[in-house]
């Protein structure tokens, strides 16, 4: 009999959002290029908030203003160190304790984030999870960051998608899927548990989890 829990991880397993974070960690030391990237951010998130682009060209748009062409030993190395840095400052106390509660009891963990896998890979690593499903990014050739995703998004819908192929791709049937979420955008996964947890969540989210009857962790 196997149960699985399912975290996500910006403002969840974690206190704050990590893609902001770390593209502003690889912007220290180059003052000049900050304006053009918050510019860039700036007016493309205005264009997905009307409908114009989807999700993931924001983050398309930070990427080309701060980290695409960058080598991927050195993009890997400063996300260990940033990774490395949260895990002793940055992480939920409470949600870190049930994801370590599951793990005793034997429970499967998985981390199911829209953050990058350059990133999340790392959580699931040092965290001792069975997996993870994040936006995944893609290299060149000769190993230098691209401004494309080799996935869509890892949101919404898609993350409900990207966690039910990991399940089929692994033959598992699981007797009982708790999932933990910061934020009604993880709806189709919230639903699809037999248990949900609202992790701090805003006003909307808090009157969602209400309405739905899932747990909230205020």
């Amino acid at each position: 009999m196997t149960e699985l829990a399912v975290f996500d991880l910006d403002y969840t397993l974690t206190q704050k959002g990590t893609w902001g974070r770390f593209i502003a960690h690889m912007m220290r030391g180059r003052p000049l290029g900050v304006p053009p990237l918050l510019w860039a951010a700036g007016w493309t998130q205005l264009r997905y908030k009307r409908g114009l682009v989807p999700r993931k060209e924001v983050k398309r748009a930070m990427m080309r203003r701060s980290i695409v062409g960058m080598s991927r030993p050195h993009l890997e190395a400063q996300a260990d160190q940033f990774v490395a840095n949260d895990l002793k400052n940055g992480m939920d106390a409470r949600v870190l304790s049930a994801l370590k509660d599951h793990q005793e009891k034997g429970h499967l963990v998985l981390i199911a984030s829209a953050a990058v896998d350059l990133l999340v890979d790392r959580y699931e690593t040092a965290l001792g999870a069975d997996g993870s499903v994040s936006t995944e990014m893609t290299w060149s050739e000769d190993g230098h960051l691209t401004d494309q995703f080799k996935t869509e998004n890892c949101y919404g819908s898609e993350k409900m998608v990207r966690v039910s192929t990991w399940i089929k791709a692994r033959g598992l049937n699981p007797t009982r899927v708790t999932a933990y979420s910061d934020s009604a955008s993880d709806a189709p996964l919230l639903e699809f548990a037999d248990k949900a947890v609202m992790v701090h969540p805003s006003r909307k989210a808090k009157h969602y989890a209400e309405v739905k009857g899932f747990d909230i962790w205020s």
